[in-house]
Protein backbone atom coordinates (compact mmCIF):
# COMPACT_ATOMS: atom_id res chain seq x y z
CA UNK A 1 0.00 0.00 0.00
CA UNK A 2 2.57 2.04 0.95
CA UNK A 3 4.68 1.68 -2.40
CA UNK A 4 0.97 2.67 -4.21
CA UNK A 5 0.44 5.80 -2.60
CA UNK A 6 4.34 6.16 -3.39
CA UNK A 7 3.61 6.06 -6.90
CA UNK A 8 0.72 8.32 -7.04
CA UNK A 9 3.00 10.80 -5.52
CA UNK A 10 5.31 10.71 -7.62
CA UNK A 11 3.14 10.52 -10.73
CA UNK A 12 0.96 13.48 -8.99
CA UNK A 13 1.42 16.27 -11.77
CA UNK A 14 0.53 13.77 -14.18
CA UNK A 15 -2.85 12.85 -12.35
CA UNK A 16 -3.71 16.35 -11.85
CA UNK A 17 -3.04 17.10 -15.51
CA UNK A 18 -5.59 14.39 -16.66
CA UNK A 19 -8.15 15.30 -13.86
CA UNK A 20 -8.61 19.02 -14.78
CA UNK A 21 -8.41 17.74 -18.94
CA UNK A 22 -11.24 15.60 -17.53
CA UNK A 23 -13.13 18.02 -16.21
CA UNK A 24 -12.50 20.61 -19.16
CA UNK A 25 -13.60 17.70 -21.45
CA UNK A 26 -16.75 17.86 -19.33
CA UNK A 27 -17.70 21.53 -19.41
CA UNK A 28 -16.93 21.42 -22.62
CA UNK A 29 -19.69 19.07 -23.64
CA UNK A 30 -21.76 20.83 -21.20
CA UNK A 31 -20.93 24.38 -22.78
CA UNK A 32 -22.05 22.27 -26.50
CA UNK A 33 -25.26 21.51 -25.04
CA UNK A 34 -26.19 24.50 -23.42
CA UNK A 35 -25.48 26.34 -26.69
CA UNK A 36 -27.32 23.94 -28.79
CA UNK A 37 -30.48 24.52 -26.43
CA UNK A 38 -29.94 27.90 -26.87
CA UNK A 39 -30.19 27.91 -30.84
CA UNK A 40 -32.67 25.44 -30.78
CA UNK A 41 -35.47 27.68 -28.76
CA UNK A 42 -33.88 30.96 -30.54
CA UNK A 43 -34.96 28.89 -33.98
CA UNK A 44 -38.08 28.03 -32.05
CA UNK A 45 -38.82 31.61 -30.93
CA UNK A 46 -38.12 32.84 -34.61
CA UNK A 47 -40.20 30.86 -36.42
CA UNK A 48 -42.92 31.29 -33.70
CA UNK A 49 -42.88 34.80 -34.11
CA UNK A 50 -42.85 34.56 -37.78
CA UNK A 51 -45.98 32.86 -37.61
CA UNK A 52 -47.62 35.23 -35.29
CA UNK A 53 -46.42 38.03 -37.66
CA UNK A 54 -43.90 39.90 -35.16
CA UNK A 55 -40.46 40.07 -35.20
CA UNK A 56 -38.18 38.17 -32.59
CA UNK A 57 -35.35 40.08 -32.13
CA UNK A 58 -35.38 43.78 -31.02
CA UNK A 59 -36.01 47.33 -32.45
CA UNK A 60 -37.10 50.83 -32.73
CA UNK A 61 -39.27 52.51 -34.72
CA UNK A 62 -40.15 56.24 -34.81
CA UNK A 63 -44.16 57.38 -33.67
CA UNK A 64 -46.25 60.09 -32.69
CA UNK A 65 -46.95 60.22 -29.10
CA UNK A 66 -50.55 62.07 -28.33
CA UNK A 67 -48.85 65.50 -28.11
CA UNK A 68 -48.23 65.07 -32.17
CA UNK A 69 -44.79 65.07 -31.25
CA UNK A 70 -42.04 62.32 -33.01
CA UNK A 71 -40.50 59.76 -30.58
CA UNK A 72 -38.45 56.58 -31.01
CA UNK A 73 -39.80 53.86 -29.55
CA UNK A 74 -37.80 51.00 -28.46
CA UNK A 75 -38.75 46.95 -28.51
CA UNK A 76 -36.73 44.78 -26.38
CA UNK A 77 -35.87 41.58 -27.88
CA UNK A 78 -39.00 39.12 -28.18
CA UNK A 79 -41.56 42.28 -26.65
CA UNK A 80 -43.45 42.56 -29.96
CA UNK A 81 -43.39 38.50 -30.61
CA UNK A 82 -44.79 38.39 -27.02
CA UNK A 83 -47.70 40.87 -27.30
CA UNK A 84 -48.45 39.12 -30.89
CA UNK A 85 -48.34 35.50 -29.59
CA UNK A 86 -51.00 36.78 -26.47
CA UNK A 87 -53.01 38.66 -29.09
CA UNK A 88 -53.10 35.30 -30.86
CA UNK A 89 -54.17 33.21 -28.04
CA UNK A 90 -56.54 35.23 -26.71
CA UNK A 91 -58.54 35.44 -29.89
CA UNK A 92 -58.13 31.76 -30.36
CA UNK A 93 -59.70 31.20 -26.88
CA UNK A 94 -62.37 33.59 -27.98
CA UNK A 95 -63.33 32.36 -31.48
CA UNK A 96 -63.23 28.97 -29.52
CA UNK A 97 -65.94 29.78 -26.76
CA UNK A 98 -67.80 31.81 -29.44
CA UNK A 99 -67.85 28.48 -31.73
CA UNK A 100 -69.33 26.65 -28.79
CA UNK A 101 -71.91 28.72 -28.04
CA UNK A 102 -72.88 28.91 -31.76
CA UNK A 103 -73.10 25.16 -31.45
CA UNK A 104 -75.04 24.80 -28.77
CA UNK A 105 -77.62 27.40 -29.80
CA UNK A 106 -77.66 25.16 -33.11
CA UNK A 107 -78.46 22.03 -30.79
CA UNK A 108 -80.95 23.38 -28.90
CA UNK A 109 -82.65 25.41 -32.15
CA UNK A 110 -82.19 21.75 -33.48
CA UNK A 111 -83.63 20.01 -30.49
CA UNK A 112 -86.96 22.71 -30.52
CA UNK A 113 -87.78 22.29 -34.06
CA UNK A 114 -87.06 18.41 -33.41
CA UNK A 115 -89.66 18.46 -30.70
CA UNK A 116 -92.20 20.78 -32.84
CA UNK A 117 -91.79 18.50 -35.78
CA UNK A 118 -92.70 15.59 -33.43
CA UNK A 119 -96.02 16.84 -31.93
CA UNK A 120 -97.05 18.13 -35.13
CA UNK A 121 -96.16 14.98 -36.34
CA UNK A 122 -98.43 13.28 -33.24
CA UNK A 123 -101.13 15.97 -34.11
CA UNK A 124 -101.12 14.87 -37.58
CA UNK A 125 -102.01 11.07 -36.70
CA UNK A 126 -104.35 11.84 -34.73
CA UNK A 127 -106.01 13.77 -36.29
CA UNK A 128 -105.67 10.61 -39.57
CA UNK A 129 -106.95 8.37 -37.33
CA UNK A 130 -110.19 10.45 -36.07
CA UNK A 131 -110.76 11.23 -39.66
CA UNK A 132 -110.29 7.45 -40.60
CA UNK A 133 -113.18 6.93 -37.46
CA UNK A 134 -115.63 9.33 -38.86
CA UNK A 135 -115.15 7.99 -42.26
CA UNK A 136 -116.33 5.12 -41.15
CA UNK A 137 -118.85 5.76 -39.51
CA UNK A 138 -119.99 7.95 -42.15
CA UNK A 139 -119.42 5.44 -45.01
CA UNK A 140 -121.69 2.71 -42.31
CA UNK A 141 -124.55 5.10 -42.47
CA UNK A 142 -124.20 5.53 -46.15
CA UNK A 143 -124.25 1.74 -46.70
CA UNK A 144 -127.67 1.63 -44.62
CA UNK A 145 -129.33 4.36 -46.49
CA UNK A 146 -127.40 3.36 -49.86
CA UNK A 147 -126.83 7.17 -50.58
CA UNK A 148 -124.01 9.55 -49.90
CA UNK A 149 -124.51 13.03 -48.17
CA UNK A 150 -122.69 16.24 -46.90
CA UNK A 151 -121.75 14.09 -43.81
CA UNK A 152 -119.81 11.46 -46.28
CA UNK A 153 -118.29 13.62 -48.14
CA UNK A 154 -117.24 16.13 -45.32
CA UNK A 155 -115.90 12.66 -44.22
CA UNK A 156 -113.87 12.10 -47.07
CA UNK A 157 -112.28 15.29 -47.39
CA UNK A 158 -110.39 14.81 -43.80
CA UNK A 159 -109.31 11.46 -44.81
CA UNK A 160 -107.93 13.12 -47.45
CA UNK A 161 -106.50 15.65 -45.97
CA UNK A 162 -108.80 18.35 -47.36
CA UNK A 163 -110.26 21.37 -45.77
CA UNK A 164 -113.91 21.74 -45.49
CA UNK A 165 -115.85 23.30 -47.75
CA UNK A 166 -116.82 27.29 -46.93
CA UNK A 167 -120.28 27.52 -46.80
Amino acid sequence: MTKLFAAIGAAREWLTLLVVAGVGAWLYVQYSEARAERDALVTWAEVTCAGAGAPFEGSAEDRVDSNGKAVKVTFERGQRCRTAVTAAVAFKARSDQETAQLLADAMRARETKAAADSALARTAAEAARDAALRMETADAEASATNRVDRPWFAALNDVAGLRAPRR
